[in-house]
């Protein structure tokens, strides 16, 4: 695949966690994806898994908005660089809902092979969000 064509794959991907369609898990991630976050209590395997995931995220901001602000490719990795907002109306990571509306910042790489997301990394500003919410000062 051209390096445009996996970037048109990451950005339609990276929208579930926005207010994308949930369904282009099944239509772009391998059955084999692997996600990773700093504040994921593990790898998540698989893409039914990362759906569940997914939804548990949704629940907690309904509203999600991501924007992407940069893109960087080269070769099977596309690097996005996003912002998030979303009130926080459910349960995250054994945080209660606060109501409180946060922002946060992030960089995400894909690897992208025939056409689908094996893999999935990323950092973010959980911090930002923890402070937000008033976990930590």
């Amino acid at each position: 695949m051209s390096i445009q064509e996996n970037k048109n794959i990451a950005r339609r991907f990276i929208q579930v966690w926005g207010d994308g369609d949930l369904d282009i898990i099944e239509e772009l991630a391998a059955p084999s994806l692997s996600v990773q976050y700093p504040i994921m209590p593990k790898i998540v395997q698989g893409s039914k898994t990362f759906r569940k995931v997914m939804e548990n995220f949704r629940s907690a901001f309904p509203d999600s908005d991501l924007k992407i602000e940069e893109e960087i490719a080269e070769g099977d990795k596309v690097v996005i660089r996003w912002s998030f907002s979303g009130t926080h109306q459910g349960i995250l990571l054994n945080f209660p809902a606060t109501g409180k509306r946060v922002k946060w910042t992030g960089i995400t790489i894909y690897r992208i092979a025939d056409g689908k997301i094996m893999e999935e990394k990323g950092e973010e500003d959980f911090l930002g969000f923890l402070r937000q919410i008033g976990s930590v000062p």
